[in-house]
């Protein structure tokens, strides 16, 4: 995502000692636990999702499986990084490098983030209106090169930044943190090129996609008298996918509209700040809440997760040597 627009904090809160800031003291607080928090339940839905098999069978499980581990990703190295030296302030002193390279591990998984939803919505999207063209998507090299290709384009877009050609990343002397701008001899506004490309274009797309996908799905459950478990779960999928979207949405164009059409009050106003700057990095800690909330495949395979149950069940299936039985499946 665009680092200016995460990092590049107003000179209202670039003040010496800002660190002993109550309303930035309670804000980086705020940041972290929601994204310790946020970690591990991205770890249980990583878990349910190897070890129930109901999830297994969905055809876009790998794609969703890189999505959570991207947002995994995010909430324990991307924002603490992204957030930690904005609390430090400008005087605290760090090494150039960490900004130079703060566009390889921290921001290329914003980028990357956002891809690999995009190719998951466009996934979903084939597998609606395109069923018969499907299975094309579903071959082991057409998977390894959905995921493979959102970190192609995250790595284009960000290593620019690292070698300084068009932008570059550098300490902020208001806010102590990273932030991307234009190099001296740039004569194109490539700032601007990545906040569309990084940002504007996969959202743009993945809308289209879910809005598509959303009316196909509503359309035919409303046919039919009785819907099969098929379409149901394609409904249910669907449904947590696309509220999963319009989370993001929420947590990222606010601060865009804020800045943009409202630049002097965001300026002016701390807490207004800091509450959209929790806002964008919350997004990948509070992204499993909305599939816990909108999917019985997803809850039934947490609760088989805190339950223990596969493991239990995988412990029975262990006997004594010498004795014979059935094979049984390890996970049912």
């Amino acid at each position: 995502m665009n680092s200016t627009h995460y990092s590049d904090f107003n000179a209202t809160i670039a003040e010496p000692q800002q660190h002993n800031n109550p309303q930035l003291l309670g804000w980086i607080i705020s940041v972290l636990v929601t994204n310790i928090l946020g970690g591990v339940a991205n770890v249980l839905l990583l878990i349910s999702l190897f070890v129930y098999r109901p999830l297994r069978r969905s055809s876009s499980w790998a794609l969703i499986v890189h999505c959570i581990a991207i947002d995994l990703w995010m909430t324990t190295v991307s924002v603490p990084n992204a957030t930690i030296p904005v609390y430090l302030g400008p005087h605290y002193p760090l090494s150039r490098a960490f900004c130079t390279y703060q566009n390889l591990y921290v921001y290329s998984a914003y980028v990357a983030g956002f891809y690999a939803e995009c190719v998951l919505a466009i996934h979903r999207l084939v597998a609606t209106v395109l069923p018969h063209h499907f299975h094309l998507l579903t071959k082991k090299s057409a998977i390894i090169s959905i995921i493979i290709s959102p970190w192609i384009v995250s790595v284009l877009l960000n290593i620019f930044a690292v070698l300084g050609v068009g932008m570059e990343m550098v300490r902020n002397v208001k806010s102590g943190g990273c932030s991307t701008g234009p190099t001296a001899s740039s004569s194109v506004n490539s700032v601007l090129f990545y906040s569309v490309f990084g940002v504007y274009f996969p959202t743009g797309v993945m809308g289209v996609c879910y809005a598509v996908v959303l009316g196909k799905t509503i359309r035919d459950v409303r046919r039919k008298a009785n819907v099969s478990r098929v379409l149901a779960r394609k409904w249910e999928i669907s449904r947590t996918l696309f509220l999963s979207f319009a989370w993001h949405c929420i947590t990222i164009y606010p601060i865009y509209v804020t800045v943009g059409f409202f630049e002097r009050a965001y300026a002016e106003n701390l807490a207004l700040q800091l509450t959209l700057r929790w806002l964008t990095n919350s997004f990948s800690a509070i992204n499993p809440v909305f599939y816990w909330t909108s999917s019985r495949l997803f809850q039934d395979g947490i609760r088989k997760v805190l339950y223990c149950q596969w493991w239990r069940k995988r412990s029975n299936t262990v006997r004594p040597r010498g004795t014979r039985s059935r094979p049984q499946l390890l996970i049912s």
